[in-house]
């Protein structure tokens, strides 16, 4: 989970430099992006992987861990995305990072 997380981040920090407008030498954004990205990862690998094991303890269908997890993602994605991203902006500039 760290290494996929970790190589998906950094294609992730990547493409947003190399797609923000010519001249914008903003680290903040590319930095939000990469850092959500790697929690998402970090966060789906660990739950995709207790998850069945926690629904055959409760005596259900292992095999309903793909769609929860998906499901369980799409939400959690979205509010690690926006959670992470409101505090890397609002702390950017004391940390140096925002010109």
């Amino acid at each position: 989970g760290l290494v996929l997380g970790t190589a998906l981040s950094t294609a992730g920090f990547v493409r947003v430099l190399l797609t923000s407008p010519e001249g914008t030498s903003d680290l903040v954004g590319p930095l939000a992006i990469a850092t959500s990205l790697f929690a998402i990862v970090t966060t789906s690998t660990c739950v995709g992987t207790v998850l069945p094991f926690l629904l055959m303890k409760f005596k259900q269908d292992p095999a309903n861990a793909g769609t929860t997890v998906q499901v369980i993602m799409d939400v959690s994605g979205v509010i690690i995305t926006c959670t992470v991203a409101s505090f890397i902006f609002s702390h950017a500039q004391e940390w140096g990072i925002l010109v």
